[in-house]
């Protein structure tokens, strides 16, 4: 059900497309269709045409046939070969009908056709709802339904979690194959901007926990919907390998044993590494021992201090910030982001920087598709070209993303350390961060002296938002006063904010800040490569990008020796500074 802001931001065919699948006249000007579809029943499924839904609910079959040849109930289960059968443009009907993209060759439309659950219809945020429930409880009762269905348990028996959309009884009694060190478990991902294709390939060949019985699983379809899925049964352990090497090597045109040196196809998926570790967790140890708030009764830290740790320590909360931005933290979960994973982000947004400059449109898909293959995105149903990386703006947001989940990687590593003290988790994760956090008093001057600080250097042009300081700290990683010393001389040395996602902390403190790698693209950086400071704390705090669903944010006030610091030149609009500065290893930039 779309609102009149939802249907005046739809485009005239796009209009006609959901009027004809309601069963409405479809002519006439914008302005026409428009008032058709407002004052058609509110109660009408986008593609049920305008059959009410308690009609649906309340008719008997044979009153469901009469309505069927009628043709107002459009939607109707179809397999794959009937579904081969239609014309091409019938298949279009029916995917606008169902909220789908209906655009690509007639093996692109069937796809997403059958990808979609045949008894759902699409909601709100992309997923899908079982008509029955919609029949008899109404969006109420829909939006209850899908809350629940995102709170999914993951199940885990040896060294890879089973897919969530396993059946429970197989879940119950069967583990993820593992011969020596061979996980066998693969996620695919391939994404085509020009053909707007964004999906997955999940294969997971599984044992059972008493042994001697074995199958593979596989699931498909658009990131962010559930989907298709099979279950192959098979008679032995080498079966079950086999299919599974097969597969795999079928979707991917790679072999299984060579992965590590994996090759990348066009109209192939491509093969998302893993980093399984030794243990899987989705949470953090902080969440494990009862709840956060009885942690920081229960911890031998400061109350303050426990109560930091308890909000940059969370994994939850760096999947919630990720997925905000539009990563897809299903397909690849946080915990298992590799190294490597996040070094080939880099690689090919640095090839990206370098063909945006001469707007060759057909390179920029190909890139912009091999980046979400390798960091996966849940656009919905949306067209992927929405999506391209096509302008110096886009390309930063996108480097920003995986910086973020460089960071991330490091601090979910740290999290996963079962050395930890369990009995005091908090504590745990303050040891491991290396560092000292001392409160500081409202009343102390160094208090005020900030507060001063942050207040007078509050741009007039960052008037959207106004602070409030929660808490301050004093922080001191261990063995970086005695790295700064050889500084001490300096003249040049000035207090500077740093601003940074929530979700970066955990790193940040642990590993210190820390330069680009060399994958990364130099013109992604306003002077290349560096860690930047400013003496404006707003426009630091932008950096923190809270909002009003995320309304913490935090930020350092550093001691930063300047050495010799020439001032930039003026660029004209170029956004980014390709030129190092003439001496010196700083370089500043006025207005």
């Amino acid at each position: 059900i779309l609102d009149a802001a939802k249907l005046q931001s739809m485009g005239y065919r796009e209009l006609q497309a959901l009027a004809k699948a309601r069963g409405l006249n479809a002519n006439g000007g914008k302005k026409d269709v428009l008032q058709r579809l407002l004052s058609s029943p509110a109660t009408s499924v986008v593609d049920r045409g305008v059959q009410d839904k308690k009609e649906v609910a309340q008719a008997d079959d044979g009153k469901v046939e009469e309505l069927k040849k009628k043709k107002i109930v459009t939607d109707v289960m179809l397999d794959a070969a009937q579904l081969q059968g239609m014309g091409y443009r019938e298949l279009q009907a029916l995917a606008k009908a169902r909220g789908l993209a209906a655009n690509g060759i007639k093996k692109d439309v069937i796809e997403r056709l059958l990808s979609t659950p045949a008894n759902s219809v699409a909601v709100a945020d992309g997923g899908f709802q079982d008509k029955k429930k919609l029949a008899k409880g109404g969006v109420g009762e829909v939006e209850e339904e899908v809350k629940k269905e995102k709170i999914v348990k993951a199940t885990k028996k040896g060294a890879a979690v089973l897919d969530e959309h396993i059946p429970d009884d197989i879940k119950m009694t069967y583990h993820v194959l593992q011969v020596g060190d061979e996980i066998y478990d693969a996620t695919l991902n391939q994404t085509n901007v020009g053909d707007n294709n964004n999906k997955y390939y999940i294969i997971q060949a599984l044992e059972s926990d008493a042994g001697g019985s074995f199958m593979v699983f596989n699931r498909w379809g658009r990131v962010g919907a559930r989907g298709q899925q099979k279950l192959h049964p098979c008679s032995t352990r080498d079966e079950a390998i086999d299919e599974f090497e097969g597969k795999f090597e079928d979707k991917t045109k790679n072999s299984w044993s060579d992965r590590k040196n994996f090759e990348r196809y066009a109209k192939k998926y491509t093969w998302l590494e893993m980093d399984y570790g030794e243990v899987d967790k989705e949470t953090t140890q902080v969440q494990k021992k009862g709840s956060i708030t009885d942690q920081i009764k229960e911890t031998k830290l400061e109350t303050r201090t426990a109560q930091f740790i308890s909000l940059i320590c969370n994994i939850s909360m760096m999947k919630q910030q990720m997925m905000e931005i539009g990563y897809n933290a299903d397909k690849l979960p946080l915990g298992k982001l590799s190294k490597s994973t996040i070094l080939k982000g880099y690689d090919v947004l640095k090839r990206i920087s370098n063909v945006i400059s001469r707007a060759d449109r057909r390179q920029l898909e190909q890139l912009t598709g091999e980046f979400y293959t390798v960091i996966p995105h849940d656009f919905g149903f949306k067209k992927m070209r929405e999506f391209l990386i096509d302008t110096p703006q886009k390309l930063k947001a996108k480097l920003e993303m995986v910086e973020a989940l460089g960071e991330i990687e490091i601090a979910t590593k740290l999290l996963e350390d079962d050395s930890s003290d369990q009995e005091d988790p908090l504590y745990a994760r303050y040891k491991q961060l290396h560092c000292d956090f001392t409160p500081l008093e409202v009343h102390s001057k160094e208090y005020s002296m900030i507060k001063t600080y942050l207040t007078n250097t509050h741009g007039k042009t960052h008037s959207g938002y106004t602070i409030d300081i929660l808490q301050m700290f004093k922080v001191s990683r261990h063995g970086e006063t005695e790295r700064f010393q050889k500084f001490a001389s300096a003249g040049n040395r000035m207090l500077l904010w740093h601003g940074s996602r929530l979700s970066n902390w955990a790193g940040i403190f642990s590993q210190g800040l820390r330069i680009a790698p060399p994958e990364a693209p130099v013109t992604g950086y306003m002077f290349g490569k560096g860690v930047y400071f400013a003496d404006m704390f707003s426009k630091s705090a932008n950096y923190c990008y809270a909002s009003q669903t995320s309304r913490s944010g935090v930020l350092l006030l550093c001691e930063v020796c300047l050495s010799l610091s020439p001032p930039s030149p003026r660029y004209q609009d170029l956004g980014f500074c390709m030129l190092l500065p003439p001496s010196g290893n700083t370089c500043h930039q006025n207005g």
